[in-house]
């Protein structure tokens, strides 16, 4: 089982979702990128696979935003 991860990265009004080894979707607002990268998370959670959404945060760390897998741990909701 395979192991997905989704990154929201970016700043102000230009957000995008980044995954290891493609390219990046297109610029957007923040809630499109989280939109986006919780859409395809549910998508291969769907076909069996792990898959997690981290977030950037205001200091410029990653945190787990949204997670699909039933036996993994669950995400804090970030506010």
């Amino acid at each position: 089982m395979s192991r997905a991860r989704y990154y929201v990265v970016g700043d102000h009004d230009v957000w995008m979702v980044n995954v290891k080894d493609s390219e990046p979707n297109q610029p957007g607002s923040h809630n499109q990128a989280v939109a986006i990268a919780i859409g395809a998370a549910q998508r291969l959670g769907m076909r069996g696979e792990r898959a997690h959404v981290c977030e950037m945060d205001d200091d410029g760390r990653f945190r787990c935003r949204w997670t699909y897998n039933q036996y993994q741990y669950q995400c804090r909701k970030m506010s």
